[in-house]
């Protein structure tokens, strides 16, 4: 019994397509951050943090990975990069320097700059669990970052 079961719900997972960006209308984003971001062509993840959440509508991105560091016992990398959209898709604009943290959200784009939330170190936290929401500003013209708290 558990066996059908198994199969079923196999079989419709197989038959439901997943929904990804490039489905829904995003180039293929992995292959666009990769190739712009990491040494490896690889990343542990990846984040797209579009001004608008339409790919018809959305003109700037930021994008963000975490690729390992080799020989690391699982650290990783951060590489931040801005990007633009022009007639023949997205282009990058150029590397972001000094953002930190994990799970970057909260992006609002400006005229000028944009601000995002990342997750840091708090004082006295273990390296394994940050909880601190830190707030950053990236001078577009600059493209460097600032922490505003």
């Amino acid at each position: 019994m558990i066996r059908s079961v198994a199969a079923i719900i196999l079989a419709l997972s197989l038959w439901v397509p997943p929904v990804t960006a490039q489905q829904a209308g995003w180039p293929n984003l992995d292959q666009l951050l990769f190739s712009t971001l990491t040494a490896s062509g690889r990343a542990e993840a990846s984040f797209w943090l579009p001004d608008r959440p339409e790919p018809t509508t959305a003109t700037r991105a930021l994008g963000v990975v975490y690729e390992h560091i080799p020989g690391s016992a699982g650290s990783v990398s951060i590489a931040v990069g801005l990007y633009q959209r022009v007639a023949e898709g997205w282009a990058f604009v150029g590397p972001v320097e000094g953002l930190f943290g994990n799970s970057p959200r909260e992006v609002e784009f400006g005229p000028t700059s944009l601000d995002l939330t990342t997750t840091m170190l708090g004082p006295n936290e273990p390296r394994c669990c940050p909880t601190l929401p830190v707030r950053w500003r990236i001078d577009l013209a600059t493209r460097v970052a600032q922490r505003l708290n």
